[in-house]
């Protein structure tokens, strides 16, 4: 029977895989796919978003990748909200005028890429206009009065290029503070 061997990582001499009860002797390590995106291309951001008065209907932030090249994988949305709220994730189609434009982050501090994307919020009052929503909303949360909720994407939401998505505030409350992060990779 062929035996496997590796080197120790600390001293370097040859030792066999197998240990003593005869299973194999192994150990490993994972991490989320954005951990290494970043780590290894400098492709992950975040872009933080505010809307200071959401009222029912208006968008609160958009995203499009832009890039020819990457996908643009969302990991996960943060959201916070000073009153009930219930917010709709959309694909969105259209070219979105109004708003304030967003320079996503790259989370490798040591990098200097940026993010090959229009992203745009509703920061300071200026409404995010322009955009159809194309099919059914692709989530929905609701939270309550000082409430932190997140769209647990998973890294399942995919764009290729000059795809959107845009988060409406559906229903709410006095219109309350809507602030958050979306979190992305490229690749």
């Amino acid at each position: 029977m062929a035996r496997i061997e590796y080197k120790n990582d600390v001293t370097r001499a040859q030792e066999e895989m197998e240990d003593s009860d005869g299973r194999a002797n192994v150990s490993s390590r994972s991490d989320g796919r954005r951990y290494y995106t970043s780590r290894d291309q400098a492709q992950a951001y975040t872009m933080t978003f505010e809307h200071s008065s959401a009222a029912d209907g208006e968008y609160t932030m958009y995203l499009k990748n832009t890039s020819p090249t990457w996908r643009l994988v969302i990991s996960d949305v943060d959201i916070y909200a000073s009153n009930v709220a219930r917010m709709k994730l959309w694909f969105v189609t259209g070219t979105a005028t109004g708003g304030v434009a967003r320079t996503p982050h790259n989370l490798n501090k040591a990098s200097s890429n940026a993010a090959e994307v229009t992203a745009i919020s509703d920061q300071g009052g200026t409404a995010i206009a322009g955009l159809t929503t194309h099919g059914d909303h692709v989530d929905d949360i609701r939270m309550g009065v000082d409430g932190h909720i997140s769209f647990g994407l998973q890294d399942a939401l995919h764009l290729g290029q000059n795809d959107a998505i845009a988060i409406e505030m559906d229903t709410g409350t006095s219109t309350p503070l809507i602030h958050g992060a979306c979190f992305f990779f490229m690749e």
